[in-house]
């Protein structure tokens, strides 16, 4: 029996045919550096679906089942609309960063409608300033978010009529941000590459020592934790011109603390 999946991680990176070739090749190597040992399965990519930008796969093999139930906790895969309870935490990424005053949308991968999950802006607020009245603006430009950037969201409202959904942050992600306030450390998110792509980049530019661990958060979406005395805007000024396809921001407590 053939399992088949659709996998969360979204691949927006794709401007050519050869970047696609290259983009399935690692995509499947990917996979299979999270199921090592059974060399008897197999993963294949199907297709790249051009609405949402997902990769289908199919699984066959003696351990199919393992394996999907594998792929599903270790990278996740999309969610029916149907399926979201209210209290729930889900995994997402932020989407269409700045285009409304109103919130941050997050998208977790929520299908049959398509439908993403609004932080609004009063949330935002509570759970980032201290409960303070600062725009919308000013708390992405002190936390400076981008399209990706990956966040943990609760769902707090369900809509099932206007298939609208409301969320907050959760515990996860709060944790991270007070971890780098309380350690006043630094970090760069990486948008649009590989995290082996990336540390070979680090290394070249002679940055690896700046480095306390690196996250992958997606197939294509990284942070990267500084030691305390990096700075985030300098090494990306000095390794952003090698990495022409991506974007990057930088996590600077110092900033964030000028809102709270």
């Amino acid at each position: 029996m053939v399992q088949n999946l659709v996998l969360f991680d979204k691949i927006y990176n794709v401007s050519n045919q050869g970047k696609r070739e290259d983009i399935y090749l690692r995509y499947l190597k990917y996979l299979k550096e999270n199921v090592k040992g059974f060399s008897e399965t197999s993963i294949q990519v199907k297709k790249l679906r051009k609405f949402d930008k997902r990769f289908e796969i199919t699984i066959t093999g003696p351990e199919e089942g393992f394996v999907y139930n594998l792929l599903k906790k270790e990278i996740g895969t999309v969610n029916e609309f149907r399926d979201i309870k209210v209290g729930k935490e889900y995994r997402g990424s932020l989407v269409d960063v700045g285009k409304v005053g109103f919130g941050l949308f997050v998208d977790c991968a929520i299908v049959n409608p398509h439908s993403d999950v609004l932080i609004n802006l009063y949330t935002l607020r509570e759970q980032l300033c201290q409960g303070k009245e600062r725009s919308l603006k000013q708390i992405i430009n002190a936390y400076d978010f981008i399209d990706h950037f990956p966040v943990y969201i609760k769902i707090t409202e369900k809509d099932t009529i206007n298939n609208k959904l409301l969320g907050e942050i959760a515990p996860k992600t709060l944790q991270f941000y007070k971890k780098i306030l309380e350690e006043n450390i630094e970090g760069v998110f990486l948008s649009g590459e590989t995290k082996g792509q990336f540390k070979k980049i680090i290394t070249r530019k002679g940055h690896f020592r700046d480095i306390i661990t690196v996250k992958r958060f997606g197939f294509l979406e990284n942070i990267v934790l500084l030691k305390e005395g990096s700075d985030a805007p300098g090494i990306i000024s000095h390794i952003g011109n090698r990495l022409t396809n991506c974007k990057l921001s930088a996590i600077r407590p110092k900033k964030i603390k000028q809102i709270l």
